[in-house]
């Protein structure tokens, strides 16, 4: 099992970050979050440095349907060429920088052939991840606060989704942060993304929050520091790759959440230097 955080919180990825790419098995570059394109080459070139440095092991988060840079967004809920030549490229910095795998989400459900484009453009992601050897995970989502439903935000969902698109190079991301904010929308645990997914689990987000009761919902806190009992959860937390995906905590509050998940991995615990 892998242990990893997401690059905002990295200082040679960020300068406001809380650790080092030294005290991590693997980092989560978001692309979402960047013009990735008009950054392209001085984050590849950051990436391999960095590996090469310290070993770590890098995924990537594709652009989504609401992510902040507005002319890269992805929406795999609907059929056109542009969804597919920016996942191309995310592709491409994929295997420029050896990413095992990408995150995507699934996109607004807007109409009512939503969840059939989602399934048919997986289909072709993926057959263009694996000339790459790149495995794909959908991660699961949430309504919105503005009642907007997403594609695959449930257990049997996503279920489908995987059953349906049936690639190899599919798997799952399961984030409990979002999972626990959907438990309130839909009356339903945590624990049933678990049960239900399985073997299709292949990646893991790990932050808090508090539920309906965040402003933002999705407030993407260290691990005790919200509603959701990690404690509890702790033998669920198995998965290739478990990310601890935070945008909000202290340094003291996101290394706590590193030891508390190294303790499901043969990595030592590390002293941090900042």
């Amino acid at each position: 099992m892998e242990i990893g955080i997401n690059s905002a919180a990295v200082k040679e990825f960020c300068s406001s970050g809380a650790i080092s790419a030294k005290d991590v098995d693997l980092i989560e570059i978001s692309l979402a979050e960047q013009d990735f394109l008009a950054s392209e080459e001085r984050l590849t070139e950051t990436a391999r440095e960095v590996k090469e440095i310290h070993d770590v092991k890098y995924t990537v988060h594709a652009p989504y349907q609401n992510s902040p840079v507005e002319h890269l967004r992805i929406n795999f809920a609907e059929i056109n060429e542009r969804n597919t030549k920016l996942m191309e490229k995310v592709l491409e910095i994929c295997n420029r920088i050896d990413a095992e795998c990408v995150v995507v989400h699934g996109g607004d459900a807007l109409n009512g052939k939503a969840l059939s484009n989602v399934i048919e453009n997986l289909k072709v992601i993926c057959d263009t991840a694996d000339k790459y050897g790149i495995n794909v995970v959908i991660e699961n989502v949430f309504t919105s606060e503005k009642g907007i439903k997403r594609v695959g935000e449930t257990p049997e969902e996503l279920l489908y989704i995987a059953e349906k698109v049936s690639k190899d190079n599919l798997g799952i991301n399961i984030d409990v942060g979002h999972a626990f904010i959907s438990s309130f929308i839909h009356g339903i645990q945590i624990e049933d993304y678990f049960k239900i997914l399985g073997d299709y689990i292949v990646h893991l987000h790990v932050h808090n929050n508090h539920g309906l009761h965040g402003n933002p919902w999705d407030e993407h806190l260290p691990l005790f520091s919200g509603l959701i009992d990690y404690t509890n959860l702790r033998n669920l937390l198995k998965s290739r790759n478990v990310v601890l995906e935070v945008k909000n905590g202290s340094k003291e509050e996101i290394r706590a959440s590193l030891d508390f998940l190294r303790v499901r991995s043969v990595r030592p615990k590390v002293n941090y230097i900042i």
